[in-house]
C-alpha cells in the first residue's frame, strides 16, 4: 500500500519507478546468461573474473569525477549518458563471438555503472517529503520485480532460442529505458553557474581517497562486504554451470526466486528502513548473507540452491535501502554525487582484485574454496558493521 501512495503522490517518482522497472529486466537478462554464454565462448573461469574485474575497473575510475561533476551540470545528463551506453554495451554482446567483444561489452557496462551515484542523488533530492529509505525501497522493489521477469525469461530463451535472443530483447529495453530517461525525467539538481574544471576533475578523484573521519569505519565494512561477495558468490552463475551442470533455465530459476524475494520483502520492509535504523538492517542482512554461503558450502542440489536464493533476496531487501540512505544521510547534500561516487569508487578499488583472484582460486581448487573465504570475510565484516559503523555519523554543521 505505502508502495502505491508513494508513486501516486508525485509524478517523478513515478516515472522513475518505471525507468528502475525497465532497467530491472533488461539488467537480469544480461546477468543470468553471461557468464554461461562466456563459457559457451570458450572463455576459462579466470577470464571471466578478468572480465568482471575490468567492468569494475572502469566503473571505479570515473565514478567520483561523473559524480562531482553532476552537481555542477546537473543530474540527468549524466543519467542520459548511462543509458546510452547501457545501449552500446548490449549491441557488444549481441554481436560477440569471442572475448574482445565480451571485454568491451564490460568496459561499457562499468562506465555505466559509474553513473550510479548520480542516479541515487536524484532519487535522493526527488524523495523530498517522503522518507528517503522508503522510496530508495519503492526503486528496487520496481527494479527487482521486473527483474524477475527478466531472470524468468533469460534462462527459457537461452535454451529454447539460443544465448542471441536474450541480448536482443535486453537490447530493446535497453532503448525503452533510454526513452524514458530522455523524455520523462526532470532534473532536480540546479546547474552551477562556474564549470567543472580538470583540477576539479583530479580533486574529486584524490578525494576517494581521503573521506572524513566519520566516514571510515562506514567505508572499511563496506569494503570488505564487495571485496567478499565478488571473491565468491559474484561467480555463482559460472560455478554451478561448470561445477554441477546447471542449465540457463535453472540459473534463471535461481535468480528469479532471489530477485522476486527481494521485490516482495524490500517493498515490507523498506517502510520501516528510516524507523528501524540502517546499521540494524545492514547487520542483519550480512548474518543473513552467511547463511545463505554455508549453505552452498553443504549442498550444491537444486533444492539447496533454492533455499539459499531465497535467503539472499531477503538479505538484499535488508541491504539495499540502508545503505543507500545511510550514505544519503551522512553526506553535504551540495556534494552528494561526489559523495557517492567517492564511496563508490574506494570500495569498488579495495574489491578490484577479487573476482580474477576467486575465478583463479576456482580454476585451481574448485568450487568450495573461493565461497569459503567469502563466508570467513562476510563473518568478520558482521562485527565491523556492529562495532565501526553508526547509525548517524556525520557531525552536526
Amino acid at each position: 500500500m505505502a508502495l502505491i501512495q508513494t508513486i501516486r503522490k508525485e509524478k517523478q517518482i513515478a516515472y522513475l519507478a518505471i525507468s528502475a522497472a525497465i532497467r530491472g529486466c533488461r539488467d537480469n537478462l544480461r546477468h543470468v546468461v553471461w557468464q554461461p554464454f562466456a563459457l559457451s565462448l570458450g572463455v576459462p573461469m579466470g577470464s571471466i573474473g578478468a572480465l568482471e574485474s575490468l567492468m569494475d575497473l572502469a566503473k571505479t575510475v570515473v565514478q567520483p569525477v561523473f559524480g562531482a561533476a553532476s552537481d555542477v551540470y546537473g543530474r540527468k545528463r549524466f543519467l542520459v549518458l548511462r543509458e546510452a551506453l547501457i545501449l552500446a554495451a548490449g549491441v557488444c554482446f549481441l554481436f560477440a563471438r569471442s572475448w574482445e567483444l565480451l571485454a568491451l561489452g564490460m568496459t561499457l557496462i562499468g562506465f555505466s555503472v559509474a553513473l550510479y551515484p548520480v542516479y541515487s542523488s536524484l532519487v535522493a533530492e526527488s524523495a523530498k517529503g517522503f522518507e528517503m529509505g522508503l522510496v530508495y525501497s519503492v526503486m528496487g522493489s520496481c527494479y527487482m520485480g521486473m527483474g524477475l521477469v527478466g531472470t524468468l525469461s533469460a534462462g527459457y530463451l537461452a535454451e529454447t532460442y539460443g544465448y542471441s535472443i536474450v541480448f536482443v530483447v535486453s537490447t530493446v529495453l535497453a532503448v525503452s529505458a533510454l526513452a524514458v530517461t530522455v523524455f520523462l525525467i526532470s532534473e532536480t539538481h540546479t546547474r552551477r553557474k562556474s564549470g567543472f574544471t580538470l583540477t576539479e576533475a583530479f580533486e574529486s578523484f584524490v578525494d576517494t581517497f581521503r573521506p572524513p573521519k566519520y566516514l571510515w569505519g562506514f567505508y572499511a565494512a563496506m569494503s570488505l562486504d564487495l571485496f567478499a561477495f565478488s571473491l565468491g558468490w559474484r561467480l555463482i552463475n559460472g560455478m554451478l554451470s561448470k561445477s554441477f551442470g546447471y542449465s540457463p533455465y535453472m540459473l534463471g530459476i535461481l535468480s528469479s526466486l532471489s530477485f522476486g524475494v527481494q521485490a516482495v520483502f524490500q517493498i515490507i520492509l523498506g517502510r520501516y528502513v528510516d524507523r528501524v535504523g540502517y546499521v540494524k538492517y545492514l547487520a542483519i542482512s550480512q548474518s543473513l548473507s552467511c547463511c545463505l554461503i554455508a549453505l552452498m558450502l553443504w549442498d550444491q542440489s537444486f533444492a539447496v540452491a533454492m533455499a539459499a536464493n531465497f535467503v539472499m533476496g531477503l538479505s538484499a531487501a535488508l541491504w539495499s535501502p540502508a545503505e543507500q540512505a545511510w550514505i544519503a544521510r551522512n553526506t553535504d547534500p551540495e556534494e552528494r554525487g561526489k559523495s557517492i561516487g567517492g564511496y563508490n569508487t574506494f570500495r569498488g578499488l579495495v574489491a578490484l582484485p577479487a573476482p580474477i583472484i576467486g575465478g583463479i582460486i576456482y580454476d585451481n581448487f574448485g568450487f568450495h574454496l573461493p565461497l569459503m573465504l567469502n563466508l570467513a570475510l562476510a563473518v568478520v565484516d558482521v562485527g565491523l558493521l556492529v562495532f565501526l559503523v553508526k547509525e548517524k555519523a556525520k557531525p552536526d554543521g
